[in-house]
């Protein structure tokens, strides 16, 4: 790649970092800069392939790709300012709070079958109480749920009832595409992450980009 980003993307790494740090203050403009260039390096193959496409569509996907990376970071060090622990951020996991959304759309109380799956990839040297505190994370993501705007939360309630399984269906009551479904209900989630804190800590991967939304633009 002989970092020739560098020189490309200079401009908009810095105006990021500067928009990100205004959002975040408690991090460092600096910090969120050098998170922003590590994307360049840890993606080679995604820079390479988007090389291929017209300029305008490359812009596109790495300023997408950028934001992700300096919303998710910063969601990441924001919850440890303000206390959380590092495991804690395992709980955000979408994994976890899909598992969760059909009792709290229904309103019930039962404990959701994959559980026990989703403990076990918690802490494997730490069995912990995850388990025996189910009820305090489900109270935990429906705090957030009802957090949303009253539009992600009826896009969750129809993605998450138990008469609405098919993506066709869902589509057709979201009015969109079943791709464009599944764009809403993955921008519900992002936006109920944030609401709990941020994300569990990952390795970023050359993977596809769902780009974040605000709830402010609804």
């Amino acid at each position: 790649m002989n970092q020739e980003y560098i020189t490309e993307y200079d401009s908009l790494v810095s105006s990021l970092a500067v928009e990100y740090h205004r959002r975040y203050p408690m991090i460092d403009a600096l910090d969120i800069q050098q998170i922003l260039w590590l994307w360049f390096i840890s993606h080679p193959n995604k820079y390479s392939e988007w090389s291929t496409l017209d300029q305008k569509d490359k812009d596109k996907l790495i300023a997408k790709s950028l934001r992700n990376a300096a919303i998710k970071y910063c969601e990441k060090e924001k919850a440890k300012t303000v206390g959380y622990e590092l495991l804690d951020l395992y709980y955000y996991d979408a994994t976890v709070i899909e598992a969760f959304m059909p009792s709290i759309i229904s309103e019930s109380y039962e404990m959701p079958a994959k559980i026990k799956d989703l403990n076990f990839k918690a802490v494997k040297s730490d069995p912990s109480n995850d388990g025996n505190n189910w009820l305090v994370l489900r109270s935990d993501i429906a705090t957030a749920f009802y957090r949303l705007t009253e539009a992600k939360q009826n896009v969750l309630r129809i993605r998450f009832s138990t008469d609405n399984n098919e993506w066709s269906l869902i589509a057709k009551d979201l009015k969109t595409t079943p791709d464009g479904a599944r764009m809403k209900v993955q921008r519900a989630i992002n936006s109920l992450i944030r609401n709990l804190g941020g994300w569990r800590p990952f390795a970023d991967e050359d993977a596809p980009v769902i780009e974040e939304d605000d709830d402010r633009t609804e």
